[in-house]
């Protein structure tokens, strides 16, 4: 079934349980000016989360995790009610070009997952228990609070390329790459019998002759590896050579690119490494981690501007926090 909001996950989630710990379900959250937080609507923007913090916390650390995630949404909420008075209160703005903006993207919505059928759009939110007005009323919110970010904080980020240069001069530590190897190996285990032992490194001796004579890597190890890695035609992507036992990396120090190595013996096991390609160790070139840094970068300067901005709306609004009950 196609859903629109996490309603039903709120719901089955309700209390927010965990070992003697419970959030309440409903009240107020927060008073914010003229209007309100709710308890559900902070609930809801955690309810998403608390699956997998179950599978990794527990007992305490799981109560003070969902306590952090409350806190922290609950702070998101405040903001964007913040948000929206700025946005109400600015004369500036085309409101009535944003709603035409909004019911935009509300017809793409229905035409995208709902391939148009609004009957089935409204069926969906029927099962959700919300109205169309009330679903509006939070997409338009969601916009409105991400067009005011844009404006007043996003639009306004502007990243020196002087900046960038300098901090890829500071670190050269951090840009620092150790040398990497593509690797396509195929493992065959040995035996603590002896025996079986000199028939397995036998047939890693044969599919080293099939190699050399032309066999695909890919097929064979499709055939005959045992690892993990066998139904990718034994593919381990790019590896740190650090990362490699001795055993591996020292035959692998000067095999040539596309080259397959001899059958190498390590713990009774025998395998067989093809080296795609190598990349030297180095520092990365400026160009190859140039836009990294300018996200790096710009990430930092929008959280900067954007907490100015918050406490600047903070700073002449009523706010109160209700304490979740015990």
């Amino acid at each position: 079934m196609k859903r629109i909001f996490l309603f039903v996950m709120a719901m089955a989630l309700a209390g927010i349980s965990c070992k003697g710990a419970v959030v309440t379900l409903d009240g107020v959250a927060a008073y914010v000016n003229d209007s309100v937080v709710t308890v559900g609507e902070v609930n809801e923007a955690i309810a998403p989360s608390l699956p997998q913090w179950r599978q990794i916390y527990e007992g305490a650390e799981l109560t003070a995790k969902i306590k952090e995630a409350y806190d922290d949404s609950l702070d998101d909420l405040i903001n964007a009610k913040l948000i929206l008075k700025a946005y109400d209160a600015d004369t500036k703005i085309n409101k009535d070009g944003v709603d035409k903006y909004v019911d935009k993207k509300v017809t793409d919505f229905i035409q995208d997952r709902f391939a148009g059928d609004r009957q089935e759009f409204l069926k969906a939110l029927r099962e959700e228990k919300i109205s169309m007005e009330e679903w509006r009323r939070r997409m338009r919110e969601r916009i409105i609070v991400g067009m005011m970010r844009g404006r007043e904080v996003e639009s306004k980020v502007v990243i020196s390329p002087k900046d960038v240069r300098e901090i890829y001069l500071a670190n050269p530590k951090k840009y620092f790459q150790e040398e990497q190897l593509k690797l396509q190996v195929i493992l065959i285990h040995g035996s603590t019998n002896a025996a079986d032992a000199l028939i397995r490194e036998a047939s890693a001796t044969n599919a080293l002759s099939q190699l050399k004579a032309g066999a695909d890597f890919s097929d064979l190890a499709k055939k005959l590896s045992e690892d993990g890695k066998a139904a990718q035609g034994g593919d381990w992507g790019w590896v740190d050579t650090k990362d490699l036992r001795p055993e591996l990396s020292a035959p692998l120090a000067a095999l040539a690119t596309n080259s397959v190595s001899g059958v190498i013996r390590m713990e009774g096991d025998f395998y067989l490494v093809r080296l795609e390609d190598r990349h030297p160790a180095g520092t990365l070139s400026f160009d190859a981690v140039r836009g990294s840094i300018e996200k790096e970068l710009r990430r930092k300067e929008i959280r900067q501007l954007s907490a100015v901005w918050i406490a600047r709306l903070r700073k002449d609004a009523y706010i109160k926090i209700v304490p979740p009950a015990p």
